[in-house]
This record gives structure tokens, C-alpha cells and sequence, in this order.
């Protein structure tokens, strides 16, 4: 008797928690498959999220133009301009060559437009020096004369400036640039103009030189339209 209620209990208790570690071992099960199924889905969505940015395409930066895109000042393209070869005749020493023809070069350069002279490239051969030389700068608009130790030393270069002043004394067309000698050594004909300083920032005097270029331009190119209208208002006012 004693046996069979030992017996009782020991099924009663297999019963009871056999039935609970059950129940439990089914509900974990799902609750795991559920817990994976979210996690994958997640992590694919957001692989795919990933992927999906990753191969869309940017969106393009656009090249800011170059200095060479941007259009030269209308002024380049007035009948006054038109009217001479050269805007610059550049004259130097023969020591100097290599500063001219820098100069010459961010004149001429794409972005800038202008016509220059120099005598060792533009002077055809068997020439005459002087003839071709006074031919060069009347047909000019502006002369620079480029200012170093060697110019001043320079008898030919001394007759060049002075052609150059006898065709236009105290006027714009006349640039002065000094380059590696104080103001004060300057010739005496040319301590009564403005001079433009390359002894500290060559690039930046050189952009001094083409603003003076073109607004000597621009200011005869308005003359002469001005001059133009106002012939041509009295030639109407003739007619009645």
C-alpha cells in the first residue's frame, strides 16, 4: 500500500511538470523562429537599403568655367581697336628678353586678347631697324616701356623712349613699368608719369598693365563714338 501511494505521487509529479516542460518546449520554438524571421528581414532590408543607395547615381558637380571660357571685353572688338595692328608695343633691352616676352605672353593669352610687339619676334627680317621700329609703334595704341638697370644703359632703347614720347607726350598711351631699380633712377622724360611697380609682384603688375591698356581703349572707343554722334547730328541739322 505504502508503495502504491509512493507511486501516486511520483506519477502525479510526472504529470504535472512533464506537462509544463512541454508546453514550454513548444512555445520556445516559435517564439525563436519568430525572433530569427524578424532579424533576417531586418538585416535584408536593410542590406538591400544599403545596396539600393550605394548603386543610385550622384548627382554630377558641374566644372566651373576656366578663364579661358570667359568672353573678352567688348571693347576688343570696337572699330577703335580695329583701327591700329598691335595694342602693345613692348619695348626693352636686349638683356630683358625673357621679362618681355612674359609680359607679352599673359597679354596675348587667351583670356586676355591683346596684340603685342616685340622687336625680336615681329621685326621681319632685312628690315630696316628704325623704319620698322617707328611703323611698330604708330601703329600701336600703347608703349610700354619695360625699366631696368640695362634700359636705362641702353642708347637704343633711349631712342625708342623718345619716339614714343614725340608721338604721344602726356597721355595714356605711355606705361612705364620698372622692374629691380628705385623710382628715383628713372629717366628725367619719365618721372612725370605714372609708373607700374614689378619689382615686388610681377604677376600682379602685369594685370595693372592690361587694365591700363584697356581702359585707354575704352575711353578713345567712347570718344570716338561721341565724336561720331555728334557729326553726325550736325550733318542733320545742316540738311534742315
Amino acid at each position: 500500500m505504502e508503495e502504491n501511494r509512493v507511486s501516486s505521487i511520483m506519477g502525479w509529479f510526472r504529470q504535472r511538470f512533464g506537462k509544463q516542460r512541454n508546453d514550454s518546449d513548444q512555445v520556445k520554438p516559435c517564439t525563436f523562429s519568430q525572433t530569427c524571421s524578424s532579424g533576417h528581414s531586418n538585416t535584408s532590408s536593410s542590406a538591400c537599403s544599403s545596396s539600393s543607395s550605394s548603386s543610385s547615381p550622384k548627382p554630377s558637380i558641374s566644372a566651373k568655367p576656366s578663364a579661358s571660357d570667359q568672353p573678352l571685353p567688348s571693347v576688343l572688338s570696337s572699330p577703335f581697336r580695329s583701327s591700329l595692328r598691335y595694342d602693345v608695343f613692348v619695348c626693352h633691352n636686349d638683356e630683358d628678353s625673357d621679362l618681355a616676352q612674359s609680359l607679352a605672353s599673359f597679354l596675348e593669352a587667351p583670356s586676355k586678347g591683346l596684340r603685342c610687339y616685340l622687336q625680336e619676334r615681329d621685326c621681319p627680317a632685312g628690315g630696316a631697324v628704325s623704319t620698322e621700329l617707328l611703323q611698330a609703334v604708330q601703329d600701336s595704341h600703347c608703349w610700354l616701356l619695360l625699366i631696368t638697370p640695362n634700359f636705362v644703359k641702353d642708347d637704343w632703347c633711349s631712342y625708342q623712349m623718345h619716339q614714343v614720347l614725340s608721338e604721344g607726350p602726356m597721355s595714356q598711351r605711355i606705361i612705364p613699368a620698372v622692374v629691380n631699380m628705385p623710382r628715383s633712377q628713372l629717366p628725367l622724360e619719365l618721372r612725370f608719369l605714372f609708373t607700374v611697380d614689378l619689382n615686388m609682384n610681377k604677376e600682379f603688375g602685369y594685370t595693372v598693365v592690361y587694365k591700363a591698356v584697356l581702359q585707354y581703349l575704352k575711353d578713345m572707343s567712347e570718344k570716338e563714338k561721341s565724336s561720331s554722334a555728334s557729326q553726325s547730328d550736325g550733318y542733320k541739322h545742316s540738311l534742315h
